[in-house]
């Protein structure tokens, strides 16, 4: 039970960190693209991948990590190392991933504003200047890094 438990949490890990990449490689493509279009087709293929790999992705990592660490007889409350990874992962889902989400949102609202009427690109471009979805994602990308670095050595 435990190396199935095991090829589960590393599947969840797997759909997050594509979710993530995914979300912010979309993003960035929307920033650094000139054309009306094909940024407002970068906005929307990040806000897809956000429904479809990151937020699921990074559910179901907390769900096998649980499962998994319940399994191996960890303590989730009273192991040092455990709480840590623990508190990484609750500011990831509580934190980083809402940020995203609510950046994503915003441009993309101001995405569909800019496609209906000439007058709205502006508001896209000031939106796309703030570039939260990229700094949050960017902390996410950096607390994955720490998760996974506490997770294998266990301090």
């Amino acid at each position: 039970m435990e190396d199935l438990l095991l090829f589960l949490h590393i599947l969840a890990a797997f759909w997050y960190v594509m979710g993530l990449a995914a979300v912010q490689l979309a993003y960035v493509r929307a920033v650094r693209t000139a054309e009306l279009e094909p940024r407002v087709a970068a906005i929307e293929e990040a806000s897809h991948y956000q429904g479809v790999l990151l937020v699921p992705g990074a559910i179901a990592l907390g769900f096998s990590g649980v499962f998994y660490w319940a399994d191996r007889d960890y303590n989730l409350l009273t192991t040092g190392w455990l709480l840590a990874l623990e508190g990484m992962y609750v500011v990831t889902l509580f934190a980083c991933l809402p940020l995203v989400g609510v950046g994503l949102r915003r441009a993309r609202i101001a995405a569909l504003k800019a496609r209906r009427s000439e007058a709205a690109v502006a508001e896209l471009e000031r939106v796309l200047a703030e570039s939260v979805p990229l700094v949050f994602g960017g902390l996410a990308t950096v607390l994955v890094v720490g998760m996974a670095a506490v997770s294998v050595f266990r301090p």
